[in-house]
């Protein structure tokens, strides 16, 4: 009785062993199979399954198991199992794991041999390779772009420079510092050899590795001559001002020297292209107030035409007015506020008087407030209560006086709380009536600076009610970034703002969101500002392209040259946001 029942107890454990190993929520349950080739197909159909359900609940045990477990398999069957190169290559996409075994399989996958098949393979391979960061397969896809760039016939037909485009945005998102060259290569071919998508890419992905070398700032300033494109929010000159930016200090001189006419390889192709070299000047001038570095600031006043600048300056005559100087000054003054230095208030304030143009006077005045602080804000007050426009520049006389209650907005986001006793007393100060009727629209901005004082907490809270008054956010905005530069949980909350429906303020949001991360990355608060364009994608007006811009360039700085972490240890980035503002200037 006794050996009857330890037979009973022996098979029972037997039997529990089995159904263990056939529990099909294991992957052993299903390795077996896939090195059979009669059962290979049912294999591959039961581990797709069991890997979507893991996959859907992003169980990141289970899918650390699968890299060691399965993915080893896979090797073992690469070269026989062809067929089911693309299963493999999905469910390697989607549990995201960089193991050594992924990395062979990976790199093995990401090149072309003619086949559609292939094709399709390297499409899903290398986006695994970016979900996972998967930077160990980088040389096999530098490899794979550099003889595919020689010889692109295998990257043709209906779709060509798709896998070209792919392999470019791969290097880019696992931030190669190696993979310069090739990019550099890529982007020095012709828009008749390589689609112009290609060259965009390749800049896109400079911007992100952030590479500050001469010969990659050199071609992302060329390009733009070389490669022809349409204007746009997307348009490979914008694309390379970003990537400029991106670079930050590292290509200021570069730009500087463009800026002076000193690179000949820009004035060669301007003069090939018909463009008029104060063109190439003012371009530099708009890549320097992207880059927003203070180091630009000297030559940029040096630049600036400034000789009919003075405090008693009487408003010209439309025959006596320099139009040139007048557009050279107005993007000076732009760029200048972009960057955001007190170094900048003395020759932008000089030069109020100028002209009494519109063009210019509201670009300094829009500048003055950008900067900010004491001698900015006595400027603006100055601006505010005394200056005019020319009533020869404007089509209707009624706006003679609109930059003393638009120029108002800038006094007050120019000032601070104990400014806003003077803020009143010019704003109650006004005089013409279209002026008295206009300029009360600020007053939720003064209110908020006397509500919050030095408080960075409370001008936090205004900032982040989307129900607050427009213009109380964006002074929030301003404060609290004067307060907490460097707080990248301010730069982020300030970037969630960038909803804001004002125009304008979207600028100020996007321009404050970088300046106050200060030079620090910061994926959230670039997260956060494409998340709003892609919300709007299609459907945004024109009059928000100027927002977009912004943005796009604040979200390259904010990206720019951050190792991306292990897929273990945060989600796949998300790709950058394509939409476009419904139409474009």
């Amino acid at each position: 009785m006794r050996k009857f029942v330890l037979t009973t107890l022996a098979f029972a454990v037997l039997a529990t062993g089995a159904c263990k190993s056939e529990d099909p929520n294991s992957f052993e349950a299903h390795l077996p199979k896939l090195e059979q080739a009669d059962a290979r197909a049912q294999g591959f159909g039961d581990l797709q399954r069991l890997v979507k359900t893991i996959a859907t609940s992003d169980n990141a045990e289970r899918k650390k198991e699968f890299g060691e477990k399965v993915i080893p398999v896979f090797v073992k069957i690469w070269d026989e199992a062809k067929e089911h190169r693309v299963t493999m290559l999905e469910m390697m996409r989607d549990m995201g794991q960089p193991s050594d075994a992924a990395v062979e399989i990976w790199s093995k996958a990401v090149v072309l041999d003619g086949t559609t098949e292939t094709r399709q393979g390297v499409l899903i391979a290398l986006q695994g390779v970016r979900d996972a960061k998967a930077t160990a397969v980088a040389p096999a896809i530098r490899e794979a772009f550099d003889k595919l760039i020689d010889d692109p016939a295998n990257d043709s037909g209906e779709a060509t420079g798709e896998i070209r485009l792919e392999y470019a945005k791969t290097l880019g998102e696992l931030r190669d510092a190696q993979s310069t060259t090739v990019l550099l290569k890529a982007l020095g071919e012709s828009h008749e050899d390589q689609p112009v998508a290609v060259h965009k890419q390749a800049v896109e992905s400079l911007a992100l590795i952030g590479a500050s070398d001469p010969e990659v700032v050199d071609a992302l300033l060329t390009v733009q001559f070389r490669v022809p494109d349409a204007p746009g929010t997307q348009s490979i000159g914008e694309r390379a001002a970003r990537a400029l930016a991106a670079i930050g200090d590292g290509a200021v001189p570069r730009v500087i020297q463009m800026l002076k006419g000193e690179i000949e390889a820009v004035n060669k192709l301007a003069a090939e292209n018909g463009v008029d070299l104060l063109i190439t000047h003012q371009l530099a001038v708009k890549i320097l107030g992207a880059i927003g570095s203070e180091k630009a600031v000297e030559d940029l006043v040096a630049f600036m035409p400034s000789e009919d600048c003075s405090e008693d300056a009487k408003p010209k005559s439309a025959e006596d007015m320099d139009a040139a100087k007048v557009g050279v000054r107005a993007v000076v003054a732009r760029s200048l506020g972009e960057i955001g230095s007190e170094k900048a208030v003395d020759a932008l304030c000089g030069c109020r008087n100028a002209t009494h143009n519109p063009g210019d006077l509201w670009e300094i005045t829009t500048a003055l407030g950008r900067i900010g602080g004491d001698k900015a804000f006595a400027c603006l007050t100055d601006i505010v209560a005394n200056n005019e426009y020319n009533p020869e520049d404007l089509v209707n006389s009624d706006f003679r006086y609109e930059i003393r209650w638009e120029g108002a907005r800038w006094m007050v986001l120019s000032g601070k709380a104990s400014d806003a006793a003077k803020m009143r007393e010019v704003i109650e100060g006004q005089s013409d009536a279209k002026v008295k009727e206009n300029i009360g629209k600020w007053e939720e901005g003064i209110k908020t600076l006397e509500k919050c004082k030095d408080d960075a907490a409370c001008y936090t809270e205004v900032l982040s009610d989307p129900g607050a008054n427009w213009f109380a956010r964006e002074v929030a905005a301003t404060q609290v970034s004067r307060l907490k530069a460097g707080d990248l949980a301010a730069a982020e909350e300030i970037a969630r703002a960038f909803k804001v429906r004002d125009p304008g303020a979207r600028v100020t949001m996007a321009l404050l969101t970088a300046q106050t991360a200060a030079g620090k990355p910061c994926h959230a608060c670039a997260d956060a500002l494409e998340a709003v364009m892609d919300s709007e994608s299609g459907s945004a007006s024109a009059d928000m392209q100027a927002a977009w811009l912004t943005a796009r360039q604040s979200i390259a700085k904010l990206r720019k040259g951050d190792a991306p972490a292990p897929a273990a240890a945060a989600p796949a980035e998300k790709p950058a946001a394509e939409g476009e503002p419904a139409k474009e200037g």
